[in-house]
Protein backbone atom coordinates (compact mmCIF):
# COMPACT_ATOMS: atom_id res chain seq x y z
CA UNK A 1 0.00 0.00 0.00
CA UNK A 2 2.75 2.31 0.89
CA UNK A 3 4.61 1.41 -2.29
CA UNK A 4 1.61 2.34 -4.37
CA UNK A 5 1.28 5.65 -2.62
CA UNK A 6 4.97 6.50 -3.14
CA UNK A 7 4.66 5.84 -6.79
CA UNK A 8 1.60 8.10 -7.08
CA UNK A 9 3.35 10.88 -5.20
CA UNK A 10 6.39 10.64 -7.53
CA UNK A 11 4.24 10.93 -10.65
CA UNK A 12 2.46 13.96 -9.20
CA UNK A 13 5.78 15.63 -8.48
CA UNK A 14 7.01 14.92 -12.05
CA UNK A 15 3.88 16.43 -13.52
CA UNK A 16 4.27 19.55 -11.44
CA UNK A 17 7.95 19.83 -12.49
CA UNK A 18 7.15 19.46 -16.26
CA UNK A 19 4.20 21.81 -16.16
CA UNK A 20 6.19 24.78 -15.01
CA UNK A 21 8.83 24.78 -17.88
CA UNK A 22 6.20 24.31 -20.61
CA UNK A 23 4.34 27.44 -19.58
CA UNK A 24 7.52 29.50 -19.61
CA UNK A 25 8.53 28.32 -23.07
CA UNK A 26 5.10 29.12 -24.43
CA UNK A 27 5.25 32.57 -23.02
CA UNK A 28 8.70 33.22 -24.47
CA UNK A 29 7.70 31.95 -27.92
CA UNK A 30 4.61 34.14 -27.93
CA UNK A 31 6.60 37.20 -26.89
CA UNK A 32 9.26 36.59 -29.59
CA UNK A 33 6.61 36.23 -32.28
CA UNK A 34 5.05 39.52 -31.26
CA UNK A 35 8.44 41.28 -31.38
CA UNK A 36 9.22 39.80 -34.82
CA UNK A 37 5.86 40.94 -36.19
CA UNK A 38 6.47 44.37 -34.74
CA UNK A 39 9.89 44.61 -36.37
CA UNK A 40 8.52 43.50 -39.76
CA UNK A 41 5.80 46.08 -39.52
CA UNK A 42 8.30 48.82 -38.64
CA UNK A 43 10.61 47.81 -41.53
CA UNK A 44 7.70 47.86 -43.98
CA UNK A 45 6.62 51.30 -42.80
CA UNK A 46 10.20 52.60 -42.99
CA UNK A 47 10.57 51.21 -46.52
CA UNK A 48 7.43 52.98 -47.65
CA UNK A 49 8.70 56.22 -46.14
CA UNK A 50 12.17 56.07 -47.74
CA UNK A 51 11.24 54.86 -51.26
CA UNK A 52 10.56 58.35 -52.79
CA UNK A 53 14.10 59.58 -51.88
CA UNK A 54 15.97 56.91 -53.94
CA UNK A 55 17.83 58.26 -57.10
CA UNK A 56 16.43 57.48 -60.51
CA UNK A 57 18.30 55.13 -62.80
CA UNK A 58 18.42 57.61 -65.70
CA UNK A 59 21.69 59.63 -66.31
CA UNK A 60 21.98 63.03 -64.68
CA UNK A 61 20.98 65.91 -66.91
CA UNK A 62 21.58 69.60 -66.30
CA UNK A 63 20.20 72.48 -68.26
CA UNK A 64 22.83 74.70 -69.95
CA UNK A 65 21.85 78.14 -71.10
CA UNK A 66 23.54 78.64 -74.47
CA UNK A 67 22.35 82.19 -75.13
CA UNK A 68 21.29 84.83 -72.63
CA UNK A 69 18.16 85.38 -74.70
CA UNK A 70 14.95 83.91 -73.25
CA UNK A 71 14.92 80.61 -75.12
CA UNK A 72 14.30 77.06 -73.99
CA UNK A 73 17.36 75.57 -72.26
CA UNK A 74 19.42 72.93 -74.03
CA UNK A 75 19.95 69.66 -72.19
CA UNK A 76 23.54 68.40 -72.10
CA UNK A 77 24.33 64.92 -70.81
CA UNK A 78 27.51 64.89 -68.69
CA UNK A 79 30.12 62.22 -69.40
CA UNK A 80 33.52 61.33 -67.94
CA UNK A 81 35.60 62.34 -71.02
CA UNK A 82 39.17 63.60 -70.25
CA UNK A 83 39.98 67.27 -70.49
CA UNK A 84 42.09 68.30 -73.52
CA UNK A 85 45.78 68.91 -72.80
CA UNK A 86 46.98 72.52 -73.09
CA UNK A 87 48.88 73.26 -76.28
CA UNK A 88 52.13 75.17 -75.81
CA UNK A 89 52.59 77.64 -78.64
CA UNK A 90 55.84 77.32 -80.59
CA UNK A 91 58.33 80.11 -79.99
CA UNK A 92 58.29 82.72 -82.72
CA UNK A 93 61.11 82.49 -85.19
CA UNK A 94 62.54 85.63 -86.64
CA UNK A 95 62.61 85.89 -90.37
CA UNK A 96 66.11 85.92 -91.88
CA UNK A 97 67.33 89.38 -92.57
CA UNK A 98 70.21 90.83 -94.43
CA UNK A 99 70.77 93.47 -91.77
CA UNK A 100 72.51 92.94 -88.44
CA UNK A 101 70.49 93.18 -85.27
CA UNK A 102 72.91 95.46 -83.49
CA UNK A 103 74.67 98.52 -84.84
CA UNK A 104 78.27 99.13 -83.79
CA UNK A 105 78.98 101.76 -81.20
CA UNK A 106 82.39 103.19 -80.59
CA UNK A 107 81.78 104.96 -77.29
CA UNK A 108 85.07 103.94 -75.78
CA UNK A 109 85.17 103.84 -71.98
CA UNK A 110 88.50 104.79 -70.51
CA UNK A 111 89.74 103.96 -66.98
CA UNK A 112 90.37 106.81 -64.60
CA UNK A 113 94.15 106.58 -64.94
CA UNK A 114 94.37 105.97 -68.67
CA UNK A 115 95.50 108.62 -71.15
CA UNK A 116 93.03 109.63 -73.81
CA UNK A 117 93.24 108.10 -77.28
CA UNK A 118 92.86 110.54 -80.18
CA UNK A 119 89.48 110.35 -81.88
CA UNK A 120 89.38 108.57 -85.25
CA UNK A 121 89.31 110.63 -88.39
CA UNK A 122 87.11 110.06 -91.39
CA UNK A 123 90.07 109.73 -93.73
CA UNK A 124 90.61 106.24 -95.05
CA UNK A 125 93.94 104.72 -94.05
CA UNK A 126 96.71 104.60 -96.60
CA UNK A 127 97.24 100.95 -97.39
CA UNK A 128 100.87 100.22 -98.21
CA UNK A 129 101.71 98.17 -101.25
CA UNK A 130 102.71 94.58 -100.51
CA UNK A 131 106.37 93.82 -100.64
CA UNK A 132 107.78 91.45 -103.21
CA UNK A 133 105.03 91.99 -105.83
CA UNK A 134 106.20 91.15 -109.30
CA UNK A 135 105.75 94.27 -111.44
CA UNK A 136 106.07 92.39 -114.70
CA UNK A 137 102.76 91.60 -116.44
CA UNK A 138 101.69 87.95 -116.61
CA UNK A 139 102.64 85.93 -119.65
CA UNK A 140 100.34 85.89 -122.68
CA UNK A 141 97.27 83.69 -122.43
CA UNK A 142 95.41 81.61 -124.97
CA UNK A 143 92.40 83.86 -125.50
CA UNK A 144 90.38 86.64 -123.95
CA UNK A 145 86.74 87.49 -123.38
CA UNK A 146 85.70 90.99 -124.33
CA UNK A 147 82.41 92.12 -122.79
CA UNK A 148 79.73 93.73 -124.88
CA UNK A 149 79.32 97.51 -124.58
CA UNK A 150 76.81 98.54 -121.96
CA UNK A 151 74.46 99.97 -124.58
CA UNK A 152 73.90 96.62 -126.25
CA UNK A 153 73.63 94.47 -123.15
CA UNK A 154 70.74 91.99 -123.36
CA UNK A 155 67.66 93.38 -121.63
CA UNK A 156 67.00 90.24 -119.60
CA UNK A 157 66.87 90.99 -115.90
CA UNK A 158 69.49 89.22 -113.77
CA UNK A 159 68.35 86.40 -111.55
CA UNK A 160 68.18 87.31 -107.87
CA UNK A 161 69.89 84.78 -105.64
CA UNK A 162 68.07 83.70 -102.51
CA UNK A 163 69.44 85.23 -99.34
CA UNK A 164 71.09 82.83 -96.94
CA UNK A 165 69.51 82.69 -93.49
CA UNK A 166 71.82 82.80 -90.50
CA UNK A 167 72.55 79.45 -88.84
CA UNK A 168 70.37 78.34 -85.95
CA UNK A 169 73.14 76.88 -83.84
CA UNK A 170 75.86 78.48 -81.85
CA UNK A 171 75.74 82.17 -80.87
CA UNK A 172 78.72 83.86 -82.32
CA UNK A 173 81.79 83.80 -80.12
CA UNK A 174 79.87 82.45 -77.15
CA UNK A 175 81.80 79.15 -77.00
CA UNK A 176 78.95 76.95 -78.11
CA UNK A 177 80.56 74.16 -80.27
CA UNK A 178 82.02 76.49 -82.84
CA UNK A 179 79.93 75.18 -85.76
CA UNK A 180 80.82 76.70 -89.12
CA UNK A 181 78.52 78.82 -91.20
CA UNK A 182 76.61 77.33 -94.14
CA UNK A 183 78.44 77.37 -97.47
CA UNK A 184 77.11 79.90 -99.95
CA UNK A 185 74.72 78.40 -102.45
CA UNK A 186 75.12 79.09 -106.13
CA UNK A 187 72.99 78.32 -109.14
CA UNK A 188 74.48 76.59 -112.19
CA UNK A 189 76.49 79.32 -113.90
CA UNK A 190 75.17 80.45 -117.27
CA UNK A 191 78.70 80.77 -118.56
CA UNK A 192 82.00 79.04 -117.79
CA UNK A 193 85.55 80.12 -118.54
CA UNK A 194 88.05 77.45 -119.61
CA UNK A 195 91.75 77.58 -120.30
CA UNK A 196 93.74 80.74 -119.54
CA UNK A 197 91.71 83.93 -119.65
CA UNK A 198 92.89 87.54 -119.29
CA UNK A 199 90.67 90.55 -118.67
CA UNK A 200 92.42 93.55 -120.21
CA UNK A 201 92.38 97.15 -119.05
CA UNK A 202 91.40 98.22 -122.55
CA UNK A 203 88.17 96.23 -122.28
CA UNK A 204 87.17 97.60 -118.86
CA UNK A 205 84.56 97.51 -117.45
CA UNK A 206 83.91 93.79 -117.60
CA UNK A 207 80.20 93.24 -116.95
CA UNK A 208 78.85 90.04 -115.38
CA UNK A 209 75.08 89.84 -115.58
CA UNK A 210 74.67 86.31 -114.18
CA UNK A 211 76.76 83.71 -112.36
CA UNK A 212 80.14 83.11 -113.97
CA UNK A 213 82.28 80.01 -113.38
CA UNK A 214 86.05 79.74 -113.67
CA UNK A 215 86.24 76.03 -114.43
CA UNK A 216 88.56 73.58 -112.72
CA UNK A 217 92.00 73.84 -114.29
CA UNK A 218 91.25 77.25 -115.76
CA UNK A 219 92.88 80.52 -114.68
CA UNK A 220 91.54 84.07 -114.82
CA UNK A 221 94.07 86.92 -114.75
CA UNK A 222 92.77 90.45 -114.21
CA UNK A 223 95.06 93.28 -115.29
CA UNK A 224 95.61 96.42 -113.16
CA UNK A 225 92.92 99.06 -113.57
CA UNK A 226 90.13 96.69 -114.64
CA UNK A 227 86.67 97.29 -113.17
CA UNK A 228 84.46 94.21 -112.82
CA UNK A 229 80.77 95.14 -112.59
CA UNK A 230 78.49 92.39 -111.28
CA UNK A 231 74.69 92.26 -111.55
CA UNK A 232 72.24 91.96 -108.70
CA UNK A 233 72.37 88.50 -107.07
CA UNK A 234 75.16 87.21 -109.35
CA UNK A 235 78.31 85.43 -108.14
CA UNK A 236 81.79 84.75 -109.45
CA UNK A 237 82.45 81.05 -108.74
CA UNK A 238 86.04 79.78 -108.78
CA UNK A 239 86.89 76.11 -109.34
CA UNK A 240 90.27 76.98 -110.89
CA UNK A 241 92.19 80.12 -110.01
CA UNK A 242 91.74 83.89 -110.14
CA UNK A 243 94.65 86.32 -109.89
CA UNK A 244 94.47 90.10 -109.70
CA UNK A 245 97.97 91.58 -109.29
CA UNK A 246 97.05 95.26 -109.40
CA UNK A 247 98.97 98.29 -108.12
CA UNK A 248 97.99 100.97 -105.56
CA UNK A 249 97.47 103.58 -108.30
CA UNK A 250 95.64 101.15 -110.61
CA UNK A 251 93.51 98.86 -108.39
CA UNK A 252 91.09 96.22 -109.62
CA UNK A 253 87.52 97.02 -108.61
CA UNK A 254 84.65 94.58 -107.99
CA UNK A 255 81.45 96.58 -107.80
CA UNK A 256 77.82 96.78 -108.88
CA UNK A 257 76.79 97.43 -112.45
CA UNK A 258 77.05 101.17 -112.80
CA UNK A 259 79.83 101.41 -110.21
CA UNK A 260 77.70 102.09 -107.11
CA UNK A 261 77.09 100.34 -103.79
CA UNK A 262 73.29 100.50 -103.54
CA UNK A 263 72.10 97.93 -100.92
CA UNK A 264 69.11 97.13 -103.16
CA UNK A 265 71.39 96.08 -106.04
CA UNK A 266 73.97 94.01 -104.20
CA UNK A 267 75.69 91.22 -106.06
CA UNK A 268 76.26 87.95 -104.21
CA UNK A 269 79.79 86.62 -103.65
CA UNK A 270 83.21 85.69 -104.92
CA UNK A 271 83.27 82.00 -104.04
CA UNK A 272 86.31 79.71 -104.06
CA UNK A 273 85.40 76.03 -104.03
CA UNK A 274 87.48 72.96 -103.18
CA UNK A 275 90.96 73.06 -104.71
CA UNK A 276 90.66 76.63 -105.96
CA UNK A 277 93.07 79.56 -105.59
CA UNK A 278 92.10 83.20 -105.05
CA UNK A 279 94.96 85.74 -105.09
CA UNK A 280 93.80 89.36 -104.96
CA UNK A 281 96.19 92.28 -104.45
CA UNK A 282 95.32 95.97 -104.47
CA UNK A 283 91.62 95.36 -105.04
CA UNK A 284 88.45 97.16 -103.99
CA UNK A 285 85.42 94.98 -103.23
CA UNK A 286 82.21 96.92 -102.68
CA UNK A 287 78.45 96.64 -103.18
CA UNK A 288 78.33 92.83 -102.74
CA UNK A 289 77.37 90.31 -100.09
CA UNK A 290 73.67 90.16 -100.90
CA UNK A 291 73.35 86.81 -99.07
CA UNK A 292 75.56 87.60 -96.05
CA UNK A 293 78.95 86.56 -97.48
CA UNK A 294 80.96 88.69 -99.90
CA UNK A 295 84.09 86.50 -100.15
CA UNK A 296 84.25 82.78 -99.36
CA UNK A 297 86.88 80.07 -99.65
CA UNK A 298 86.37 76.38 -98.90
CA UNK A 299 89.22 73.85 -98.99
CA UNK A 300 91.51 76.02 -101.09
CA UNK A 301 94.03 78.89 -100.83
CA UNK A 302 93.09 82.51 -100.24
CA UNK A 303 95.53 85.40 -100.43
CA UNK A 304 94.12 88.87 -99.89
CA UNK A 305 96.69 91.67 -99.73
CA UNK A 306 96.37 95.46 -99.80
CA UNK A 307 92.62 95.17 -100.30
CA UNK A 308 89.69 97.34 -99.27
CA UNK A 309 86.46 95.47 -98.42
CA UNK A 310 83.95 98.27 -97.80
CA UNK A 311 80.21 98.93 -97.92
CA UNK A 312 79.11 95.33 -98.46
CA UNK A 313 76.29 93.28 -96.99
CA UNK A 314 78.38 90.32 -95.86
CA UNK A 315 81.61 89.05 -94.36
CA UNK A 316 84.69 87.04 -95.36
CA UNK A 317 84.38 83.32 -94.58
CA UNK A 318 87.14 80.73 -94.86
CA UNK A 319 86.77 77.01 -94.18
CA UNK A 320 89.55 74.39 -94.13
CA UNK A 321 91.85 76.54 -96.22
CA UNK A 322 95.22 78.21 -96.05
CA UNK A 323 94.58 81.93 -95.69
CA UNK A 324 96.71 85.05 -95.66
CA UNK A 325 95.12 88.48 -95.22
CA UNK A 326 97.44 91.42 -94.78
CA UNK A 327 97.68 95.20 -95.23
CA UNK A 328 93.92 95.41 -95.80
CA UNK A 329 90.91 97.37 -94.54
CA UNK A 330 87.52 95.85 -93.79
CA UNK A 331 85.07 98.54 -92.75
CA UNK A 332 81.58 99.91 -93.25
CA UNK A 333 80.06 96.49 -93.93
CA UNK A 334 76.70 95.28 -92.59
CA UNK A 335 76.94 91.63 -91.64
CA UNK A 336 73.80 89.67 -90.71
CA UNK A 337 75.82 86.84 -89.14
CA UNK A 338 79.37 85.82 -88.41
CA UNK A 339 82.51 87.79 -87.75
CA UNK A 340 84.00 90.23 -90.24
CA UNK A 341 86.69 87.61 -90.90
CA UNK A 342 85.39 84.17 -89.91
CA UNK A 343 87.89 81.29 -90.24
CA UNK A 344 86.98 77.69 -89.37
CA UNK A 345 89.23 74.63 -89.47
CA UNK A 346 87.08 71.53 -89.06
CA UNK A 347 90.01 69.11 -89.47
CA UNK A 348 92.73 71.15 -87.79
CA UNK A 349 95.73 72.63 -89.56
CA UNK A 350 97.48 71.44 -92.69
CA UNK A 351 100.41 69.91 -90.86
CA UNK A 352 103.04 71.87 -92.79
CA UNK A 353 105.78 73.83 -90.98
CA UNK A 354 104.15 77.15 -91.96
CA UNK A 355 101.10 78.71 -90.39
CA UNK A 356 97.58 77.89 -91.48
CA UNK A 357 96.20 81.36 -90.73
CA UNK A 358 98.16 84.58 -91.31
CA UNK A 359 96.41 87.85 -90.43
CA UNK A 360 98.87 90.78 -90.40
CA UNK A 361 98.55 94.57 -90.42
CA UNK A 362 94.81 94.90 -91.10
CA UNK A 363 92.24 97.45 -89.97
CA UNK A 364 88.86 95.90 -89.10
CA UNK A 365 86.49 98.52 -87.74
CA UNK A 366 83.14 100.31 -88.12
CA UNK A 367 81.32 97.17 -89.25
CA UNK A 368 77.74 96.45 -88.17
CA UNK A 369 77.96 93.06 -86.44
CA UNK A 370 75.43 90.96 -84.58
CA UNK A 371 75.82 91.28 -80.80
CA UNK A 372 78.43 88.88 -79.43
CA UNK A 373 80.43 88.50 -82.63
CA UNK A 374 84.03 89.62 -83.11
CA UNK A 375 85.85 91.45 -85.90
CA UNK A 376 88.14 88.40 -86.19
CA UNK A 377 87.37 84.80 -85.21
CA UNK A 378 89.51 81.68 -85.69
CA UNK A 379 88.00 78.28 -84.86
CA UNK A 380 89.72 74.89 -84.70
CA UNK A 381 87.08 72.20 -84.24
CA UNK A 382 89.43 69.23 -84.45
CA UNK A 383 90.22 67.37 -81.23
CA UNK A 384 93.32 65.78 -82.77
CA UNK A 385 95.15 68.09 -85.18
CA UNK A 386 96.67 71.38 -84.00
CA UNK A 387 96.56 74.63 -85.92
CA UNK A 388 99.14 77.39 -86.32
CA UNK A 389 98.20 81.06 -86.43
CA UNK A 390 100.04 84.35 -86.93
CA UNK A 391 97.95 87.37 -85.87
CA UNK A 392 100.07 90.52 -85.70
CA UNK A 393 99.77 94.32 -85.92
CA UNK A 394 96.01 94.38 -86.50
CA UNK A 395 93.59 97.07 -85.36
CA UNK A 396 90.50 95.20 -84.17
CA UNK A 397 87.67 97.48 -83.06
CA UNK A 398 84.68 95.78 -81.44
CA UNK A 399 81.09 96.83 -80.89
CA UNK A 400 79.14 94.38 -78.70
CA UNK A 401 81.47 91.39 -78.49
CA UNK A 402 85.16 90.47 -78.20
CA UNK A 403 87.80 91.88 -80.54
CA UNK A 404 89.60 88.60 -81.15
CA UNK A 405 87.72 85.33 -80.61
CA UNK A 406 89.58 82.02 -80.60
CA UNK A 407 87.97 78.61 -80.27
CA UNK A 408 90.07 75.46 -80.17
CA UNK A 409 89.63 71.81 -79.22
CA UNK A 410 93.22 70.78 -80.05
CA UNK A 411 96.56 72.50 -79.61
CA UNK A 412 96.78 76.07 -80.89
CA UNK A 413 100.24 77.40 -81.69
CA UNK A 414 101.76 80.59 -83.04
CA UNK A 415 101.98 84.31 -82.30
CA UNK A 416 99.50 86.99 -81.32
CA UNK A 417 101.65 90.12 -81.20
CA UNK A 418 101.41 93.91 -81.51
CA UNK A 419 97.63 94.03 -82.00
CA UNK A 420 95.30 96.73 -80.72
CA UNK A 421 92.18 95.20 -79.15
CA UNK A 422 89.84 98.08 -78.44
CA UNK A 423 86.13 98.70 -77.79
CA UNK A 424 83.28 96.27 -77.29
CA UNK A 425 82.66 93.82 -74.48
CA UNK A 426 86.00 92.00 -74.33
CA UNK A 427 89.51 92.05 -75.76
CA UNK A 428 90.64 88.45 -76.25
CA UNK A 429 88.24 85.54 -75.78
CA UNK A 430 89.54 81.96 -75.83
CA UNK A 431 86.90 79.23 -75.63
CA UNK A 432 87.23 75.46 -75.84
CA UNK A 433 85.43 72.15 -75.41
CA UNK A 434 88.76 70.42 -74.72
CA UNK A 435 89.88 69.22 -71.26
CA UNK A 436 90.69 72.20 -69.05
CA UNK A 437 94.38 71.23 -68.72
CA UNK A 438 95.11 71.92 -72.41
CA UNK A 439 97.42 74.94 -72.54
CA UNK A 440 97.74 76.65 -75.95
CA UNK A 441 101.32 77.24 -77.11
CA UNK A 442 100.72 80.86 -78.05
CA UNK A 443 103.14 83.76 -77.77
CA UNK A 444 100.76 86.56 -76.76
CA UNK A 445 102.69 89.76 -76.08
CA UNK A 446 103.07 93.47 -76.95
CA UNK A 447 99.34 93.87 -77.47
CA UNK A 448 97.43 97.01 -76.46
CA UNK A 449 94.19 96.01 -74.71
CA UNK A 450 92.02 99.08 -74.20
CA UNK A 451 88.60 100.67 -73.65
CA UNK A 452 86.23 97.77 -73.07
CA UNK A 453 82.85 97.94 -71.39
CA UNK A 454 82.83 97.39 -67.61
CA UNK A 455 80.79 94.44 -66.35
CA UNK A 456 77.56 95.25 -64.55
CA UNK A 457 79.30 95.56 -61.20
CA UNK A 458 79.56 98.72 -59.06
CA UNK A 459 83.30 98.33 -58.47
CA UNK A 460 84.11 97.83 -62.17
CA UNK A 461 81.91 100.74 -63.14
CA UNK A 462 83.38 103.03 -60.48
CA UNK A 463 86.85 102.70 -61.97
CA UNK A 464 85.76 102.03 -65.60
CA UNK A 465 87.50 98.65 -65.59
CA UNK A 466 86.60 96.64 -68.69
CA UNK A 467 87.16 92.99 -69.53
CA UNK A 468 90.56 92.69 -71.17
CA UNK A 469 90.76 88.91 -71.65
CA UNK A 470 88.91 85.73 -70.74
CA UNK A 471 89.94 82.11 -71.28
CA UNK A 472 88.58 78.62 -70.67
CA UNK A 473 92.13 77.21 -70.73
CA UNK A 474 95.38 78.14 -68.96
CA UNK A 475 96.81 81.00 -71.01
CA UNK A 476 100.03 83.01 -70.74
CA UNK A 477 99.62 86.72 -71.56
CA UNK A 478 102.72 88.36 -70.13
CA UNK A 479 104.23 91.63 -71.39
CA UNK A 480 101.00 93.19 -72.66
CA UNK A 481 99.61 96.69 -72.12
CA UNK A 482 96.39 96.69 -70.10
CA UNK A 483 95.72 100.43 -70.55
CA UNK A 484 97.28 101.75 -67.31
CA UNK A 485 100.72 101.45 -65.80
CA UNK A 486 99.64 99.59 -62.66
CA UNK A 487 98.44 96.65 -64.70
CA UNK A 488 95.23 94.68 -65.06
CA UNK A 489 92.75 94.37 -62.24
CA UNK A 490 92.63 90.88 -60.77
CA UNK A 491 91.03 90.46 -57.31
CA UNK A 492 93.62 88.02 -55.97
CA UNK A 493 96.85 88.73 -57.89
CA UNK A 494 96.61 92.49 -58.54
CA UNK A 495 93.77 94.07 -56.54
CA UNK A 496 95.32 97.56 -56.87
CA UNK A 497 95.40 97.39 -60.67
CA UNK A 498 92.98 99.63 -62.51
CA UNK A 499 93.63 98.44 -66.03
CA UNK A 500 91.59 96.04 -68.14
CA UNK A 501 90.62 93.01 -66.06
CA UNK A 502 92.32 89.67 -66.67
CA UNK A 503 90.03 86.73 -66.10
CA UNK A 504 90.81 83.42 -64.40
CA UNK A 505 93.31 81.05 -66.05
CA UNK A 506 95.37 83.99 -67.39
CA UNK A 507 98.98 84.58 -66.30
CA UNK A 508 99.62 88.30 -66.90
CA UNK A 509 102.70 89.11 -64.75
CA UNK A 510 104.86 90.96 -65.68
CA UNK A 511 102.87 93.49 -67.73
CA UNK A 512 104.00 96.44 -69.86
CA UNK A 513 103.96 99.82 -68.12
CA UNK A 514 103.85 101.78 -71.39
CA UNK A 515 101.88 101.25 -74.59
CA UNK A 516 103.83 99.16 -77.15
CA UNK A 517 104.96 101.19 -80.15
CA UNK A 518 104.29 98.30 -82.55
CA UNK A 519 100.53 98.24 -81.79
CA UNK A 520 98.54 100.39 -84.27
CA UNK A 521 96.74 103.48 -82.98
CA UNK A 522 93.02 104.04 -83.29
Amino acid sequence: MSTSNDHSDRQRDDMITLRVPRGALTALWTLGSLIALLLVALAFIAGLALRPALPAAAPVQVPVIVDPAPVAPSIVTLSASPLPLPVTPAPPTSAPTSEPAVQPTLELIRPTEAPAIPAPTDAAPVIPAPTGVDADPPAAVDFRIEPQPAAVQPPAAPVQAAAQPPPAARPADSGGGGASRPAPTTRPPVHALRGNVRWLTANSPVIIQNDLLVSSGASLIIEPGVEVQIGKGASLVIDGSIVALATPDRPVRFTQIGGGDDPRLRWESIIGRAGSVIDLRNVLITGGGGGGTVLAMQSGRLSLQSARIVNNGGHIRVEDSFVIIRDSEISGNRMPYGSAIDITLTRGGGGSPGSDVVIINNRILNNALVAGTAPLRVTNLSFERPARIEIEQNLLVGAAGPNLALFTNAQLMGNIRCNTLIGGANGLSLRSDAPPNLSPMLNIRDNAIEAHEPPNNPFYRQFNIGKGATSDLPLTMTNNWWEVANGPYEPALNPEGRGEAAGPNIAFQPWLQTRPACAPSF
